[in-house]
């Protein structure tokens, strides 16, 4: 005789539950996906190269990448299998490409840059920490508002690739530049509605410790900021609070 089991009937199935398929597609709707031709490009160059155009050469950026990280290991065995254990954190190079402007001043950067590097004629290399600068790649969506930013820190152009000439080809000249750091880090980032960025890493500082926010913003706007602890806030406070959650 078999059992009378009720939850493997079709009757008593949950119709209120979405397909997987169905889900995918309403979450596509509602966050849509990120875009790879949404980024911007940020970083400044060594002070001594005075004659560039920074902002030409960030604009002609055309192709970057989110670099990539990844851990050397080495078998470890106490009992039964190897296990791999990481003993170090490898940081991949990234290579970025570059429309180059008929004045060639994309190109005169980066060969001013290596030349900081490695004097081209008395063959002296310079200080590690007069060629380095700090760089910053943002992905936005498709509203522009910046929702990932990657920093990378200690960066030169480790490379410059070769350009090929040719009679036959009528295409916009481009170079690559292997670009070295020495290490990187990610953080989401909100875009307040005045522009302003906050990363959410700041955000959590600030929301796991009230006690500490609350005295940060007291020292900073005075008591006209209320207290976020009673409820107590001033409408002048919540004006000034976006820009005080940027440092």
């Amino acid at each position: 005789m078999a059992l009378n089991l009720p939850f493997l009937t079709k009757n008593n199935t949950d119709t209120s539950t979405k397909k997987p398929i169905q889900e995918f597609v309403a979450q596509v709707k509602t966050g849509a996906m990120a875009r790879t031709n949404r980024y911007t490009v940020f970083f400044e160059p060594p002070i001594m190269l005075t004659n560039n155009d920074k902002r030409k050469t960030m604009l002609f950026c055309d192709q970057v990448q989110i670099p990539g990280a990844n851990f050397s290991t080495v078998q470890n065995r106490t009992f039964g299998e190897f296990r791999e254990t990481p003993y170090e954190k490898i940081y991949d190079n990234i290579t970025m490409s570059f429309y180059v402007d008929n004045d060639m001043k994309v190109k005169q950067l980066f060969d001013d840059w290596q030349n900081i590097i490695a004097n081209p004629v008395t063959r002296v290399y310079n200080y590690y920490n007069k060629y380095i600068c700090d760089m910053a790649i943002e992905v936005q969506d498709i509203n522009d508002n910046t929702r990932y930013q990657i920093n990378l820190f200690e960066c030169y152009p480790k490379g410059v690739s070769s350009i090929q000439l040719d009679y036959a080809s009528k295409d916009v000249m481009k170079i690559q530049v292997n670009m070295q750091y020495k290490y990187w880090i990610a953080t989401p980032v909100t875009t307040l509605a005045d522009g302003n960025k906050v990363p959410l890493s700041l955000m959590d500082k600030f929301t796991k410790n009230f006690t500490g926010f609350q005295q940060t913003l007291n020292q900073t706007l005075g008591a006209s900021a209320g207290n976020f602890l009673t409820g107590a806030v001033g409408a002048w406070g919540v004006s000034k609070l976006p820009g005080l959650l940027k440092f």
